[in-house]
C-alpha cells in the first residue's frame, strides 16, 4: 500500500499529484544521497505492483520515453517492476490546459503568436517521436506543460483514453493508432488552443466523437486565422491518408501561420505571469491503493472513492542501518541494581629512545604501546637494553668508527694535503 513516507526503491514519497484507473502519479524525492540523478521525480505506481497488464504498461511507456532524446519530450529515469513504480521527469510547471482556462477568463495574457508558437513546438516534438517510432495517441493540453522558462514538455503517455476531451477518428472505430493519430489530436489541441473551447464541447471523463462534423468549428477558426483553419482542417481530416504526409511539411504551414501574426511570441512571458498566478497547495486527494505483498509491512485495502479522504494509517516503519543497541537508563524506582558501564583507561603513551650502529642506518623506527620497536626492512631487531649493555665486542665483524673520529680525520688528511701541496711550491 503507497502511503507518504514510503521508500520505492532510491525514492520517498512526498504527495499525490494525480489519480488514475490502474496507477497514480506520486511525487518522490531521492534518499539515497546519490549525485547520479535527479533529487525531485514522479513516480507512476501501479495499484497492483502484481498486476502484469499494469507492469507492460508501465514497460512500455519506459521504453518509449527512453528512445525519445528530445528536451521537449518528458524523461523516464527508472522502472522497478517489483515495485510496480515508473520513475519520470518532475516538470516544474504548469498544464496547458490551466493555461487556457486562465486566458478564456482573461487572467493571462496570451496572444495568437505565443499560440502559434507553442503548435510549432509541439509539432517538432511530435516528429522526433515518430522518427524512432514512437506515437504518443494521447496528445492534449493535459498532457502538455509549460515550464517556468517557457519551453514546452509533453507529458503522460500513458493517459487513459476516457480522459481525453475528443477521440480521434481511428480510435473510435477500433483502429490501431498510427503517427497521423497524433496529427488528429495536434489539430484537436490548435481549435481549443485558439478558441478557448474543446472540440466539438468534449471534456475529461465523457469525449467526443471525433466522427462527428467539424465544419462549424473550423468556421470559427477561420475567423481568428484563415491560415490555421487550413493548417487545422488538414489535421483534422477523418481519413488518416489526407493529413499530412511528415511532420516536416507540417511544420513549414505552422510556421507560415506564425509570420502572418506579425507578432513576436512570447512564451517566456507567459510562463513567468502564469507560475505568478499558479495555484499553491493544491494537492489531488489521496487514494490508497493495494500493493505486493512482498513488500514489508505492506497492507491489502480497497481504493478509496474519489473525494473521499481515506482514514490515517501509520507509516511503514523502515528499519534504520544496523546501529548497536543503546543501554536503557537505570529506573530509580525499579528494584535492579543500576550497573555503572565504564571503559577501561588506555595506558599512556611512553616515548622510548632507539639507538641505531651509525648515521647511515638511521630510520624513523614505530613504537606501539606494548614497547615493541619496528625496525627497517633488512636491518637485524635491536637487542634488548639489558643485553646490549653485556655484549662484548668479537672479532667476527669489525669495529664501527664514531662519527666524530671519522670527521676529525677527514679534517687532518685535507690539512697534510694543503701542507704537501704549499712545501712543493714555496
Amino acid at each position: 500500500m503507497a502511503n507518504h513516507g514510503e521508500r520505492i526503491g532510491p525514492f520517498e514519497l512526498q504527495e499525490v499529484l494525480a489519480v488514475r484507473p490502474r496507477s497514480n502519479l506520486w511525487r518522490a524525492v531521492r534518499t539515497d544521497g546519490q549525485s547520479r540523478g535527479p533529487r525531485d521525480v514522479v513516480l507512476r505506481l501501479a495499484h497492483d505492483a502484481a498486476d502484469g497488464e499494469a507492469i507492460a504498461e508501465l514497460r512500455k511507456e519506459y521504453d518509449a520515453l527512453r528512445a525519445i532524446d528530445d528536451p521537449r519530450v518528458r524523461k523516464a529515469w527508472g522502472f522497478y517492476p517489483g515495485f510496480g513504480a515508473l520513475a519520470l521527469e518532475y516538470i516544474d510547471g504548469v498544464s496547458l490546459a490551466w493555461v487556457i482556462q486562465q486566458a478564456t477568463q482573461r487572467a493571462l495574457d496570451f496572444d495568437l503568436a505565443t499560440r502559434v508558437d507553442i503548435l510549432v513546438e509541439l509539432a517538432n516534438a511530435l516528429r522526433v517521436a515518430h522518427e524512432v517510432g514512437v506515437v504518443h495517441a494521447r496528445l492534449c493540453a493535459d498532457t502538455v506543460r509549460l515550464r517556468r522558462d517557457g519551453n514546452v514538455v509533453i507529458t503522460d503517455f500513458a493517459l487513459p483514453v476516457d480522459r481525453l476531451a475528443v477521440v480521434p477518428p481511428e480510435i473510435a472505430a477500433g483502429a490501431s493508432v498510427a503517427t497521423p493519430t497524433d496529427q488528429w489530436l495536434l489539430g484537436a489541441l490548435a481549435v481549443h488552443l485558439l478558441l478557448g473551447e474543446t472540440l466539438l464541447g468534449g471534456e475529461p471523463g465523457r469525449p467526443a466523437d471525433g466522427r462527428r462534423d467539424l465544419t462549424p468549428w473550423l468556421a470559427r477558426v477561420e475567423g481568428v486565422s484563415p491560415r490555421m483553419a487550413r493548417v487545422a482542417a488538414k489535421l483534422l481530416a477523418r481519413d488518416p491518408r489526407d493529413r499530412y504526409g511528415s511532420e516536416g511539411l507540417l511544420v513549414k504551414d505552422l510556421l507560415s501561420a506564425l509570420r502572418e501574426t506579425a507578432d513576436a511570441p512570447r512564451r517566456d512571458l507567459l510562463a513567468r505571469k502564469a507560475h505568478l498566478r499558479r495555484p499553491q497547495g493544491e494537492v489531488a486527494p489521496v487514494v490508497r491503493s493495494p500493493r505486493l505483498a512482498a513488500r514489508p509491512g505492506a497492507e491489502d485495502t480497497r481504493t478509496a472513492p474519489m473525494g473521499e479522504q481515506p482514514p490515517p494509517r501509520q507509516p511503514v516503519a523502515v528499519p534504520s542501518p544496523a546501529t548497536p543497541p543503546r543501554p536503557a537508563p537505570p529506573d530509580d524506582d525499579a528494584d535492579a541494581t543500576s550497573v555503572e558501564l565504564r571503559l577501561p583507561t588506555p595506558a599512556p603513551w611512553k616515548p622510548r629512545a632507539v639507538s641505531f650502529q651509525s648515521s647511515h642506518d638511521l630510520v624513523d623506527a614505530v613504537v606501539d604501546d606494548d614497547d615493541a620497536v619496528t625496525t627497517p626492512r633488512g636491518l637485524p631487531p635491536p637487542a634488548p637494553e639489558e643485553d646490549r649493555e653485556s655484549e662484548e665486542p668479537t672479532s667476527a665483524g669489525p669495529r664501527m668508527v664514531p662519527d666524530w673520529v671519522a670527521a676529525w680525520a677527514l679534517v687532518m688528511l685535507l690539512a697534510v694535503g694543503v701542507w704537501a701541496i704549499v712545501t712543493r711550491i714555496f
